[in-house]
């Protein structure tokens, strides 16, 4: 049985950052509208101590790479988590087409969010999705078949 990693909180600096992403990069609109930005980030917290080292360590650089990246790639004086969130997913898209490793930071963010986000009971209840429920209708007719089998 493997043993749950030393969590290592994130910093309220990148605390800050990493809500101002999920703002930024998370659905809205067709029913994704639930305020669970706190829960997602909490989710994503969660998650952090089972990345690898080298992406746990590297991750709080990357957040302040994308902090103060308006000021070093825009040319704009303030900060990412400053930005409006309309104006915060313009700039990461263009950080995605810059590529290299601001792509790769952005993709994993993406992928970060996109985890915490589509597993929240709110938005798998407002895609119509019961995996307790599929659960219990699979083994309910895996049984049914196995009993005819006997039979």
């Amino acid at each position: 049985m493997r043993a749950e990693p030393d969590k290592t909180p994130l910093s309220p600096a990148s605390r800050r950052i990493l809500g101002a992403v999920i703002t930024a990069i998370r659905p809205r609109g067709h029913g994704f509208d639930q305020p669970i930005d706190a829960d997602v980030l909490a989710e994503i917290e969660r998650f952090l101590p089972f990345l690898p080292a080298p992406l746990r360590l590297g991750l709080p650089l990357g957040l302040r790479l994308l902090e103060l990246g308006p000021l070093l790639f825009a040319r704009r004086a303030c900060r990412f988590s400053s930005m409006a969130p309309a104006e915060g997913c313009a700039y990461l898209a263009r950080w995605q087409d810059a590529g290299g490793l601001r792509g790769a930071l952005l993709m994993g963010l993406r992928t970060l969010v996109f985890l915490g986000f589509y597993q929240h009971p709110a938005v798998l209840s407002a895609l119509g999705v019961d995996w307790a429920g599929r659960a219990t209708a699979l083994v309910r007719r895996r049984a049914e078949l196995l009993d005819g089998r006997a039979a």
